[in-house]
């Protein structure tokens, strides 16, 4: 597993332990991770050598969820930082997959590249980021490459297309930093009206995706998300709510010029065939919220659902 360490990792990780697998963390750092928490391989993003296949051996399948995002989307410099590291990386970890033995190979992408004028867009649309481009051309070519390298080597991919993930143990984004401020009973100002939009997913939710398609063995790409678009302005509405915060406290920024209208609700039936349910917003929410409020957060944050099924 790459990215064991991060947001997504590390919810990834404890289910994989509930499950009864053995994990084998890539790492930038190995002593990022206790030793008795699994085997532990130096595995570096941005390097440019070949990676020795020995790393690789004896895994059943590789899960790629390490990934580079930019702090600042508009920042030119990301540009090459997103492709060496998303990009060049992949192609790196795919080129060792089959020399290794790896049958099957698991990536996390992102499904806000898809082109905006398309509406609720299957696994099938076109994508074209308009935003965030830096980084959203960068994990269209992780795709490109993961896809060429396993067709060429018969080594099975699976790529999850995930929407905005958010969860206990995220200390970033629109949804951890909008909660924490209501929940600190906190002004806040909206911009655009808080129009900006997506399909926000739990982390829960993209642990159940990622083992159910483990589980049955399946190939090729799919839609992971809520299939329900969220602006900020309902967000916000829905932490007042939860948190029994003044509404009065959210107010929204005057318009001025075109705002970001942020990305459309997913087609997600591909996943839903094989029995993927995503969870209710609110109870997600609760759980990010339960997060944030502790004095002291564990070591491993908990997932949304305990009942996963190898």
């Amino acid at each position: 597993m790459t990215g064991g360490t991060g947001f997504v990792g590390r919810h990834v990780v404890r289910c994989a332990r509930e499950l009864g697998y053995r994990v084998r963390f890539l790492l930038r750092d190995p002593s990022a991770v206790e030793r008795a928490d699994g085997e532990r391989v130096a595995f570096d993003l941005d390097d440019e050598g070949a990676l020795d296949p020995d790393v690789l051996r004896g895994c059943d399948a590789l899960l790629h969820l390490a990934a580079h995002i930019p702090r600042d989307h508009l920042d030119p410099c990301e540009a090459g930082r997103c492709w060496r590291r998303n990009a060049l990386g992949t192609l790196r970890l795919m080129n060792a997959a089959r020399p290794a033995g790896v049958r099957s190979v698991f990536q996390l992408a992102s499904a806000n590249a898809y082109a905006p004028h398309v509406e609720r867009p299957d696994e099938r649309a076109p994508m074209f980021p308009a935003g965030r481009v830096f980084y959203l051309t960068s994990k269209i070519a992780q795709e490109t490459y993961a896809e060429f390298v396993c067709r060429r080597d018969g080594v099975a991919l699976t790529t999850l297309r995930l929407g905005s993930v958010f969860g206990p143990g995220q200390s970033l984004g629109a949804v951890a930093t909008l909660a924490r401020r209501l929940q600190r009973n906190e002004t806040v100002v909206l911009t655009h009206g808080g129009s900006f939009g997506a399909d926000l997913v739990s982390v829960g939710d993209v642990c159940d995706a990622l083992f159910l398609l483990l589980r049955v063995e399946a190939s090729g790409v799919y839609n992971v998300g809520s299939g329900v678009r969220t602006t900020i302005a309902n967000l916000a509405a829905r932490l007042c709510r939860l948190t029994e915060t003044d509404p009065a406290q959210v107010s929204g920024e005057a318009a001025v010029g075109e705002g970001d209208p942020g990305f459309p609700a997913l087609d997600i039936r591909k996943i839903g065939r094989l029995g993927y349910r995503p969870g209710d917003l609110d109870e997600g929410l609760r759980s990010l919220l339960d997060w944030l409020g502790c004095e002291e957060r564990p070591a491993a944050p908990s997932s949304r659902r305990t009942g996963l099924t190898r």
